[in-house]
């Protein structure tokens, strides 16, 4: 049996298994609605892969010869009330998505003060600005349009790049990330970005003659002892004698992963069955009811674009490596 058999048998086990919400519901969901794509992640970016934003297209057929200077930005989505939670909860919070602003408001405390005491006591408004705020009604492909079009655009042009989600516990940043496989409405920013960064390459080897591979990794970081776990390791056809990934500090670039399984992908959907691979090794969704397990469990999953085109000044062939990392945390 070869390692495509194991893969496709490990994966129809884990399927099989799981009975819960996958690893994309949002909060308060107990359970989804019917698969409309059988093939996982995979199966949806064949069948109907998301509408790739036509300003990524056209900045994504321009080479750049520097993918500029680095940034971080900080953009916020605001979950869903959960059940039983009235929308009176909320009311502390003012959102202002074309101003990018976020304003929290005391709320009246004591219903058996006066409205002189309640205004003297009263703080001040507090207003935050952001990148982007996504309000509760806003979509998965809006929260993907606004997060990930400008990542993809510097991992192109040869710079690194790197997307995750950070918040407490049972908000929904896994439905962020990953999404769910049973519509094109409901995928998360890693198959997305899986899908874009594939259509910008291909699109930019058709004007400009370059050439690309695209390899994947998928690394866990689980429990309080933080152990690194390989997830595609047993897909690698040198499995037998792979060492184990470890963490290594470097000088200049600071912490780096090593021995991580690297497996090349061809297309969107062979990089996503990689992807459906990895969730179904991964710790919190083969123990879905240790919500210990669930709070300590890291998803890191990586594109390693390496790619080579022509240099206008010069026959000569410029190379380089990038790479997108997605984590969910």
């Amino acid at each position: 049996m070869d390692w495509k058999e194991l893969a496709a048998q490990k994966l129809s086990l884990s399927r099989r298994k799981k009975s819960q919400p996958g690893p994309g519901s949002p909060p308060g969901e107990a359970s989804g609605p019917p698969l409309v794509f059988s093939g996982g992640f995979s199966g949806a970016l064949q069948l109907s892969p998301p509408a790739i934003p036509p300003c990524l297209l056209r900045a994504g057929s321009k080479v750049k010869d520097t993918p500029g200077m680095g940034k971080v930005r900080v953009m916020v989505r605001i979950c869903s009330v959960h059940s039983g939670e009235s929308s009176e909860s909320m009311s502390f919070l003012k959102v202002d998505s074309r101003k990018k602003q976020l304003t929290l408001v005391e709320t009246s405390i004591g219903g058996t003060l006066a409205a002189s005491q309640r205004r003297s006591s009263a703080s001040a408004p507090k207003t935050f600005t952001f990148d982007a705020v996504f309000p509760q009604d806003a979509s998965q492909a809006e929260v993907c349009s606004g997060t990930v079009v400008e990542v993809i655009q510097s991992v192109a042009n040869g710079a690194d790049g790197c997307i995750f989600c950070f918040g407490h516990a049972n908000l929904g940043k896994t439905y962020t990330m990953i999404g769910r496989d049973c519509s094109t409405q409901s995928l998360g920013v890693a198959p997305t970005a899986i899908s874009w960064l594939f259509k910008v390459m291909e699109e930019r080897r058709e004007k400009s003659g370059a050439r690309f591979s695209i390899r994947v990794s998928a690394v866990e970081i689980s429990g309080r002892e933080e152990t690194l776990t390989d997830l595609l390791a047993e897909l690698s056809s040198s499995a037998g004698g792979h060492q184990e990934v470890a963490l290594r500090e470097d000088p200049v670039c600071g912490s780096q992963l090593q021995n991580q399984t690297e497996l090349r992908v061809t297309s969107a959907k062979r990089a996503a069955f990689f992807l459906d691979a990895a969730l179904a090794e991964r710790k919190s969704t083969r123990t879905p009811n240790d919500q210990e397990a669930r709070r300590n469990s890291h998803f890191l999953f990586t594109l390693h674009l390496y790619q080579e085109r022509p240099d206008k000044s010069s026959k000569a062939a410029v190379s380089g490596r990038s790479r997108l990392h997605l984590l969910d945390l």
